[in-house]
């Protein structure tokens, strides 16, 4: 169980706390001002000079290694920071991956209001519109006056149904489901991510700068159900499945594995399965 779920899961995931959905831990936050400078600065906060260091060239500067570490350390700081957050520093906002099982019960039971929103990684890197990411409440009552974020048929509320249609979509097209403070520990969006498109991700994979969390799972195989359909193949982007036609079967590395379940939604003999990774002695507490 990561240190969110501790500190916000009321005994359980954090992001499974109905609580953290709730108008009233919104406005306890101030997340509604907090979303609408988060969303409308986007492409500001991440060509921001961080200590100092310009943004031009970034990649480089992370990777040294003196300035580079310290650069990751106070990111990594503000991420996690959860009083006097500041939205435009990207303080106190934070995603985790979850499966899609977990994404369907939250806009089923959890959520009050569901709208589909265009995915702002996407539209700040290529200038794409892609309706990839569902917005909450609070989020939902901001969009209004962000217009770019506005798909063209319109904010229209979905049901528990439709959102979680549109989920197992995402999952079909190989999306990868992550949850999203904003700010900690209200919850803003669940959004369909993939790398390098996902700047969280991207920045985790590139840089170990955790603006994403692991999920709670990895995924693990059951050889005698494997028939070596394939049908897993090329799902993972975290490099942690392979397959190994040596051995007509894929191969996991679970400390590779992000918990997405792409490779087990996509397996019908049911031969994959996520299991808690908490109780795998190797990943326990790698988040």
């Amino acid at each position: 169980m990561c240190k969110w779920c501790l500190k916000h899961g009321a005994g359980g995931k954090w992001y499974l706390n109905t609580k953290n959905y709730l108008r009233e831990t919104a406005e306890s936050v101030d997340a509604f001002n907090y979303l609408e400078a988060l969303w409308g600065n986007f492409e500001k906060i991440y060509i921001r000079k961080v200590l100092g260091i310009s943004s031009k060239g970034i990649d480089y500067k992370l990777k040294l290694p003196i300035i580079g570490r310290v650069a990751r350390w106070y990111i990594q700081r503000g991420i996690e920071k959860e009083r006097n957050q500041n939205p435009l520093t990207n303080e106190g906002h934070f995603g985790q991956v979850i499966p899609l099982e977990e994404a369907k019960r939250i806009v089923t039971e959890m959520a009050d209001t569901v709208v589909r929103a265009i995915c702002p990684c996407r539209w700040m890197h290529r200038g794409m519109r892609e309706e990839s990411c569902l917005a909450f409440t609070a989020l939902a009552e901001v969009l209004p006056r962000l217009p770019r974020y506005i798909p063209e048929t319109g904010l229209k509320q979905l049901d528990g149904d439709e959102a979680a249609s549109f989920l197992e979509e995402m999952d079909r097209r190989g999306r990868v489901h992550t949850i999203w403070t904003g700010p900690v520990p209200y919850i803003a969006a669940l959004c369909s991510c993939d790398y390098p498109q996902c700047a969280a991700i991207r920045v985790r994979v590139d840089f170990g700068i955790k603006a994403v969390y692991k999920g709670e799972y990895v995924a693990t195989l059951d050889p005698d159900k494997c028939v070596g359909c394939r049908k897993c193949a090329g799902r993972c982007q975290f490099g942690a499945l392979v397959y190994a036609d040596s051995l007509g079967r894929p191969v996991i590395n679970v400390e590779k594995c992000w918990g997405c379940g792409l490779c087990a939604s996509a397996c019908e003999e049911g031969a994959i399965r996520l299991v808690p990774r908490d109780e795998l002695p190797m990943v326990r507490g790698v988040y």
